[in-house]
Order: structure tokens, then C-alpha cells, then sequence
């Protein structure tokens, strides 16, 4: 068995603007932003991990230092395959301006559909998150070892459950719940990931993933994460 823990970039300078920033330069967390991060390691449902991946992205990068700042891990390691999706063109622009869009819908209604003008398929980027994870858990379960003293995170037989974290975005993170949760990518929009909430699915030896966390924050609000494409 191996836990992945799914945490969204706190709020961000975009965020805050209502801009969608795609992997746009020098989006950082804002003071709120950095609080939610702060309150999440404080909740956070495990304080010793086996190894903590990250968006290559600045927000991300950010939340991940000072998510370590609560918790036991060694280190970062930042992950490509876990980067915003490229939004291409659309990056920078307003999500008010984005949503007169025809293109929009397809968004929210057909995500599978849909490819970002000078960007990437959200088809592409979703498999390359699930794949992404589907190899960090395979990496985990490698390093499975018996510990008498396995604790809060503690298997069948002595066992240490080996606990992974990924600091991703909404859409990334959504891609990864809708295939635990076995939904097609055009369902994936069903699912809301608040800024500076994590989430968590349990990977078995054998059989299918289950989802036993979703969007906690530590102020408990997800209404920020329930309208579509708000808050990348």
C-alpha cells in the first residue's frame, strides 16, 4: 500500500487577480496564500514522508518549502510531469475575458476536446500527470521496508507505509482524482480542488485506488475551488 497526498499551490498573486497564469514567470503565493500552507502543514495528516515531488513551477516551489516547515521529509524533488498545464496563449489573460470564449465550453464541458492555442491538450497534460503519479508510486512501493515501529503511517506485518506528496496545480490534481476515481477526463470539472487543500488516495497492492481525502483545507472552506477554471 502507498499514500499520495495531493496538495494545491496556495493562493497566488493570479489567483488573487482572477488570471489564469498557466506556467507564466513570477506568480508567487500572496500573504493569504502563504497562510493556507502554513494551517495545511499544520493538519497535515501525516508528519514524516517518504519523499515530496513537485510542480517545477514557482507557486508550487513555494508551497513545498514552506509545507516542509511542518512536516519530515528529505527534501524536494521538482517534477516536470506535475507542471501547470500549458495554456499556451491563454496564459496571463483574465478568466472573465477567457469565459466569453466559445472555446470555453469545450473547457468545461469537453476538456478531452480540448487543445490550448499555442499550448498543450488537457488530454496530454492529464496522462502525463497520472503517469507521473502511477511512477511515483511504483518508486514508493520499491522502497517498502518492515519498521516495528511504523507509527501513524504503519501496514499489515510492522510495515511502513510509504507516503508520497505532490505539490501540483488544480487541473493536475483533478486529473489524477478523476482516473482514482475511474471518471472520464470530460467528468473531470465534477471535481473541485481548493488552493492550499489536499488530498489524498491510498494505492493497494492489488486492486483499485481509493480516494480518502478531498480538497481539506485548514479553514475548511472549499468555495473558492467550485466554479469552473477558477483559481488556477
Amino acid at each position: 500500500m502507498v499514500h499520495i497526498v495531493l496538495v494545491r499551490h496556495g493562493e497566488s498573486s493570479a489567483n488573487a487577480a482572477g488570471v489564469l497564469a498557466g506556467r507564466t514567470p513570477g506568480v508567487s503565493l500572496t500573504p493569504a496564500g502563504e497562510q493556507q500552507i502554513r494551517g495545511l502543514a499544520e493538519i497535515f495528516p501525516f508528519r514524516a514522508v517518504t519523499e515530496v515531488r513537485c510542480s517545477t513551477v514557482q507557486r508550487c516551489r513555494e508551497t513545498a518549502a514552506l509545507l516542509l516547515t511542518g512536516i519530515t521529509a528529505p527534501g524536494v524533488r521538482e517534477a516536470p510531469e506535475f507542471a501547470e498545464v500549458d495554456y499556451g496563449t491563454w496564459s496571463g489573460r483574465r478568466l472573465a475575458e477567457l469565459k466569453e470564449l466559445p472555446e470555453w465550453q469545450r473547457v468545461a464541458r469537453s476538456p478531452s476536446s480540448m487543445e490550448f492555442p499555442g499550448g498543450e491538450s488537457l488530454r496530454d497534460a492529464a496522462a502525463r500527470a497520472v503517469t507521473g503519479v502511477d511512477a511515483f508510486v511504483a518508486d514508493l512501493r520499491a522502497r517498502q521496508v518492515p519498521d516495528a515501529g511504523a507509527g501513524d503511517a504503519g501496514g499489515a506485518g510492522g510495515t511502513r507505509v510509504p507516503v508520497g506528496v505532490v505539490v501540483a496545480h488544480g487541473d493536475i490534481i483533478k486529473a489524477v482524482l478523476a482516473a482514482a476515481l475511474d471518471m472520464p477526463l470530460d467528468a473531470f470539472q465534477r471535481i473541485a480542488v481548493a488552493p492550499g487543500s489536499l488530498s489524498v488516495v491510498t494505492y493497494p497492492e492489488t486492486g483499485y485506488p481509493t480516494v480518502t481525502a478531498m480538497s481539506v483545507t485548514a479553514s475548511g472552506r472549499t468555495g473558492e475551488a467550485g466554479a469552473v477554471g477558477g483559481g488556477r
